[in-house]
């Protein structure tokens, strides 16, 4: 037996052993890897509006983008006012390539010195008098809790859901001012659009329950409590809502965007002007029901992506009267 043969054949097939495990370690790359396979990646910002008449537009200068550590490719600081891109609405921030799998951090840098043009402040609620009212957030820089799945496609679309009702607040003198920095944080959903769907409807009775105005709030199922009505620590109310929309006065309809798949449920409140001061104080949580003909429960709905559920709703009146 040559034994100096079999030496030397055997470290050769030990040779392509390892060629061949480093060649599928390449396989299976990890995060950041910059041969890994990446899909465009479209960053879009929206609103769920603010429920008070007196605030005209809410305006929010993003200094920045940023996901997995990567800046939006493209993005120049801009002033962007946030209230008017409600109802399916958004502004398209920029994209990048990012790799498939759940995102590990989102940022949102926001400048609180000056706006795109320059002039201060940066961020500030116009009032409908004309008078601008500063918002300050403690960090600029805003981490969001929420993480997003990136599929295999050019089709994501991240969205970043800008709650004004939860991001901005008012003090016993009126004043505005952005929340706590944890509040402000987590006022901002993300989401990628190609995992959600829509609740649209129409209140086409409001029965005795008058109001100026009312307004719908989607909580995921099973997470909605009477504690909900009273206000926090920081005067909000109905604080767990996922998301939630003014019904339009004109012809009661009333739409939720970007809502994750799932089961939801819907509540309706009023609120009125009852002092004359321009803004609006919670009158009380209303029962609502769908129109006789639909067999849809309001506190068991059920969202698929890229769907739209439409509803009809009737107003009975206010609860616990």
């Amino acid at each position: 037996m040559n034994l100096k043969y079999l030496f030397k054949t055997g470290i050769l097939m030990l040779s392509m052993g390892l060629i061949v495990s480093c060649s599928d370690d390449d396989d299976d790359l990890g995060p950041g890897d910059p041969d890994a396979q990446t899909y465009e990646t479209q960053v879009y910002l929206t609103d769920s509006p603010v429920d008070n008449a007196e605030v005209q537009g809410v305006f929010v200068t993003v200094a920045s983008v940023m996901i997995n550590g990567q800046a939006v490719e493209g993005f120049e600081k801009t002033t962007i006012e946030v209230s008017s891109l409600h109802s399916g609405q958004t502004e398209l921030l920029g994209s990048l390539d990012l790799e498939s799998g759940t995102t590990s951090d989102i940022t949102l840098v926001l400048d609180n010195e000056t706006d795109a043009s320059g002039e201060a402040p940066g961020n500030y609620v116009l009032t409908t008098g004309g008078e601008k009212s500063t918002l300050v957030s403690g960090s600029n820089e805003l981490s969001l809790s929420d993480n997003v799945e990136i599929h295999e496609s050019n089709d994501n679309e991240v969205v970043l859901d800008f709650d004004l009702r939860k991001a901005v607040v008012t003090d016993e003198s009126g004043e505005y001012s952005f929340a706590s920095d944890s509040r402000l944080t987590s006022s901002i959903r993300a989401v990628n659009s190609i995992e959600t769907g829509a609740i649209t409807g129409n209140v086409s009775d409001f029965g005795s329950a008058s109001a100026d105005a009312y307004v719908v709030y989607a909580y995921e199922a099973g997470t909605y409590g009477e504690s909900e009505t009273s206000a926090d620590d920081e005067g909000l109310r109905f604080a767990n809502a996922v998301n939630s929309t003014v019904v339009a006065e004109a012809n009661g309809d009333f739409e939720l965007h970007f809502i994750e798949e799932g089961d939801y449920e819907l509540h309706f409140a009023s609120y009125e002007d009852t002092d004359a001061d321009g803004q609006l104080e919670f009158k009380g949580e209303l029962e609502a029901v769908t129109a006789a003909d639909v067999d849809t429960d309001l506190l068991d709905l059920s969202v698929d992506a890229n769907t739209e559920l439409s509803l009809e709703v009737v107003i009975i009146g206010l609860l616990n009267l």
